[in-house]
């Protein structure tokens, strides 16, 4: 009978555990390289999107940012958008560090305020925001960058490199 309890018990824990609601994903509005908005709703999204917390002074992001570019050129602009969100960057030009670094990325600037709506508090901090609204992957600190291609790639189902 303590068995029969003890697995219930366990049991409704892992039930509770997997029907917990999911934080959403926040909604945010950036300034982009001319100054335009850009606007980020999640909940009226066309495709995947990846957002990439980041700084010029970063050697961690300079290692990993060649990655990601890797898995959206693989994927397509047309089913990938990636946001390369600059956070604790006063001195930097991320403007000039994107083109020497040959990343085609969405440059949304000054993003201290977004950084924030997600929790990021150092860099590199990556995302990958499904259709349905939903964080499928986040970097997590000290991952190698091909590490974190290959799951994003299986996450995208895209091929291997």
């Amino acid at each position: 009978m303590r068995l029969r309890v003890l697995l219930a018990s366990c049991l409704f824990a892992v039930f509770c555990l997997s029907v917990r609601a999911q934080q959403p994903v926040p909604a945010w509005e950036g300034k982009g390289v001319d100054g335009q908005a850009i606007h980020f709703d999640p909940q009226h999204m066309q495709r995947p999107a990846l957002l990439l917390f980041w700084a010029t002074w970063c050697p961690y992001c300079k290692a990993l940012m060649p990655y990601l570019q890797k898995v959206y050129d693989a994927a397509g602009r047309d089913k990938l958008d990636v946001y390369a969100i600059d956070f604790k960057d006063e001195d930097g030009d991320p403007v000039t560090e994107l083109k020497e670094r040959g990343n085609t990325f969405t440059l949304v600037r000054d993003g201290d305020a977004i950084a924030a709506l997600y929790g990021v508090k150092g860099t590199p901090g990556l995302f990958l925001v499904g259709r349905n609204a939903e964080i499928v992957y986040k970097r997590n600190g000290g991952d190698a960058p091909e590490k974190v291609e290959a799951a994003l790639r299986e996450k995208l189902g895209l091929p291997e490199k």
